[in-house]
């Protein structure tokens, strides 16, 4: 009888500590679950604002001809107000023509 109860107190034991353990396993697979879920909304997040920065923003090319554009314009504005100083073989309102035609052009070829 003496044997058995001191075998009956680890038993005990060990079932309490699989018990333990059971939970402690339990709460780590949903602490595990919550950061899969947070890990797959951050991803979701991280791509909708790539794809949002790539809209946003110009190539190389893009922005050449942009400049371009305000260059031709700050010209024709400078023809313009020069209009009555400037004297050269060129009438300003030919210029200022050939500026628009230009700065047309190269909106096109954004487009």
């Amino acid at each position: 009888m003496k044997l058995s109860k001191n075998l009956v107190y680890p038993i005990y034991v060990i079932a309490i500590l699989g018990v333990f353990s059971f939970f402690r396993g339990c709460s780590t697979a949903s602490e595990n679950k919550k950061l899969r879920k947070e890990v797959t909304e951050l991803k979701s997040e991280i791509s909708s604002l790539d794809s949002t920065l790539e809209a946003n923003f110009y190539t190389k090319g893009e922005l050449d001809k942009k400049l371009e554009i305000e260059g031709l314009k700050t010209s024709k504005r400078t023809l313009y107000d020069w209009n009555a100083v400037i004297r050269t073989t060129v009438r300003p309102d030919d210029r200022m023509n050939e500026y628009d035609e230009q700065i047309k052009a190269l909106q096109n070829e954004i487009k």
